[in-house]
């Protein structure tokens, strides 16, 4: 495959086709996403197409929906900013090497447990957005949040039902045996 052309017949493309990519890696439609980012799917599509510039929230909700490292954030935000010389050198080794940069970002794992001591959840007719928080010991200050999680409704009503079902099962296995003691009925017919 040869490098993508370096005349953009829209304004964003380099951007847009940038967020096409993203989605696309996450396996997501325009309606996933903007139904969990709260968005309109047209002006998604107008984004993508290279039509539309997003606002600068509607960007941090997709850097954040997209998992981007601080690197990979402002290369988008530079993309948004207009800087075509970024886009153009970005892009220039063809979509192998996109393909290739953009593949290696989710390979990192992070093992990493973070505890938490507070949950808020909110409810649209869109899904469910948990975010997880944690206060800091012998501080009044506010908590800070530790991760937000968004999801379908059913995804949500699945995620209890696991959530009682591993702490039932939990508390069956760790409740004490007892041993009956012998029925004295049948020791006397014996």
């Amino acid at each position: 495959m040869g490098s993508m052309s370096k005349h953009s017949s829209e304004p964003y493309e380099a951007l847009g086709a940038r967020l096409k990519f993203l989605r696309e890696q996450w396996q997501q439609t325009i309606s996933d996403v903007a139904g969990t980012l709260e968005i309109d799917e047209a002006t998604l599509g107008a984004i993508e197409a290279g039509k539309t510039m997003p606002a600068e929230e509607m960007l941090d909700l997709l850097i954040t929906h997209f998992l981007l490292t601080e690197d990979q954030a402002q290369d988008l935000r530079d993309l948004a900013e207009g800087d075509k010389d970024q886009a153009a050198e970005a892009l220039s080794g063809g979509i192998e090497d996109l393909i290739m940069k953009q593949v290696v970002m989710y390979l990192p794992v992070d093992n990493r447990v973070v505890y938490t001591d507070q949950m808020q959840a909110t409810v649209n007719q869109n899904g469910v957005v948990l975010q997880f928080m944690q206060s800091s010991p012998g501080s009044e200050a506010l908590p800070s949040a530790v991760s937000r999680v968004g999801m379908s409704r059913e995804h949500a009503e699945k995620m209890i039902e696991v959530l009682r079902t591993t702490l039932d099962q939990h508390d069956r296995s760790q409740k004490p045996r007892l041993l009956k003691a012998p029925d004295p009925e049948k020791h006397q017919n014996s």
